[in-house]
């Protein structure tokens, strides 16, 4: 089925040699009409990639370029340039390249592109082939042109358009040949055994691991081989892209299990570090539950026990059905699909603990001696510093972003009534401590200031958010900053419109 006339895009790099470029456009835009099966469709923009001196030359040829392409019904005016500044570094250029392709290519758009390869500096030709692989473009081309072997009459030829060129065809004094290249798709099964995605998650493992090391190094056991842990995380990932590749149910349940053990490596830091437990010989649904049993004693940290409970029994679920399923083979989807669950859980689980102990954990690896403070029996000329943040609002304005696309005041007017409410409350707390420096941060649904507690200030400003925006909040203080922005941790693990204040022992 031939695709609307205005559908097509050319992309291609600049030459020095202006009829060579030009013959480029024109051989494109006749393996369109091939392809399409109709004379009359053409490019609807035609992208060429310069160099500073490409352009000049275009800019400067006294040849009659622009009729060359009116021949076969191409209007200049259908041309989009870009430069590529040879000047600048390689990663500038680089990136400059994939900018301006990024404008080139809207996904919002039915389009369908062809690329040339024929001319342009190497690593624009680079970068057009990896950005066909990238998006999938079938059509990839270059012109290969066969002059006369006498220099004379090659040079001439070299300078002529291609209806000249037919000529010289036709005398069998010139060979033309538009190649296409072979289905670049192919190399999707090869990546897939691979390797950028491999390197991509080693990077990502790799750092995760110096954060873990760097920020709990006083907590961590000795006993803790953080590298084994690391191991176990790319072993998992390769056994996944082998079973994507091969459709091998068996690498998916190899990865499946290298996840398992990641998730229990995990599980043996924490149980380790601060629990001091026994982890040798026992099972992982046994770890699991004595680490929920471990941090629901302890609603002082910044763990939140039902998310905690459903988290450690998905991962045990996960674990236990590949353990224990029979007959595999027919099961491959379900296994494939585990796979993936399994990698995103260890993934999330790694975030998780660190998170969660780099938060609560002292410079000596201990936990911090949290306390959570009754206002009402503190001295009542105590100053407190108070951190309020909105809930919710990145998901509030995601759906603003996602969902109502098509209604460009509804986004701004969500973006505005937090704006206006955070206006708001910080007048209201200016006029209760009657200090308009009291107020030391508001930005973005933020809100940083000192004053005494009071309880009626409190819900006055959490009321004013929800009246205003419609969401709710959370509060956190404490007599320092430390204090207070552990304080907020806590009260957003909480239910909405919570107020929670913290003291460390030790700063007491």
């Amino acid at each position: 089925m031939n695709k609307p006339r205005d559908s097509y895009k050319l992309i291609m790099g600049g030459n020095t040699n202006v009829p060579a470029m030009i013959n480029c456009i024109i051989r494109s835009a006749l393996q369109l009409r091939t392809d399409t099966g109709n004379d009359n469709y053409t490019f609807r923009q035609v992208h060429i990639f310069h160099t500073e001196q490409s352009l000049q030359s275009l800019i400067t040829e006294k040849k009659p370029w622009k009729e060359a392409l009116e021949k076969y019904g191409l209007s200049p005016t259908n041309l989009v340039h870009h430069v590529a500044k040879l000047e600048d570094s390689s990663v500038e250029r680089f990136r400059d390249m994939v900018e301006q392709l990024r404008t080139i290519v809207n996904p919002n758009e039915n389009v369908y592109y062809y690329v040339d390869l024929t001319g342009g500096i190497s690593s624009l030709q680079a970068i057009l082939a990896v950005f066909s692989y990238v998006l999938d473009i079938e059509n990839i081309y270059t012109l290969e042109t066969v002059f006369a072997s006498d220099e004379e009459t090659r040079k001439i030829q070299r300078s002529m358009f291609y209806h000249e060129l037919e000529e010289e065809m036709k005398q069998g004094r010139v060979k033309l040949n538009y190649k296409k290249f072979p289905p670049i798709r192919d190399f999707d099964d090869f990546g897939k055994l691979n390797y950028t995605e491999v390197l991509r998650h080693r990077r990502s493992i790799s750092s995760l691991m110096d954060h873990l090391s760097s920020s709990l190094n006083a907590l961590i056991s000795t006993e803790i081989d953080l590298s084994h842990l690391q191991t176990s995380f790319m072993s998992g990932i390769n056994s996944r892209l082998l079973g994507e590749s091969k459709g091998d149910f068996h690498e998916h349940q190899n990865a499946i299990y290298s996840f398992s053990h990641s998730v229990e490596e995990i599980t043996n830091i924490i149980i380790l570090s601060l629990m001091g437990s026994e982890t040798k010989n026992r099972p992982l649904g046994n770890k699991l539950e004595e680490l929920r049993s471990y941090f629901s004693d302890k609603p002082k940290y910044f763990v939140n026990e039902d998310i905690l409970k459903h988290f450690t029994h998905l991962i045990a679920e996960v674990r236990n059905k590949n353990a224990h399923s029979s007959n595999l083979s027919e099961n491959s989807l379900t296994i494939e699909i585990q796979s993936y669950l399994a990698s995103y859980l260890a993934f999330t689980f790694l975030k998780f603990t660190i998170r969660v102990l780099s938060d609560f954990v002292d410079n000596s690896g201990n936990l911090l001696d949290i306390q959570i403070i009754d206002p009402l029996v503190e001295n009542a000329n105590l100053e407190f510093y108070f951190g309020f943040d909105g809930d919710a609002t990145g998901k509030y304005l995601e759906i603003a972003f996602g969902d109502l696309l098509e209604d460009e005041e509804e986004v701004l007017r969500r973006s505005k009534s937090i704006t206006e409410s955070i206006k708001q409350m910080r007048k209201i707390i200016c006029g209760e401590t009657k200090n308009p420096k009291s107020v030391i941060f508001a930005e973005g649904d933020n809100i940083l200031f000192k004053s005494k507690y009071n309880s009626d200030l409190l819900r006055t400003i959490q009321n004013k958010y929800t009246e205003i925006t419609g969401l709710s909040s959370s509060i956190g203080y404490g007599k320092t900053l430390k204090e207070a922005t552990i304080a907020l941790r806590l009260a957003k693990a909480r239910k909405g419109n919570s107020v929670v204040g913290v003291a460390l022992n030790k700063e007491m």
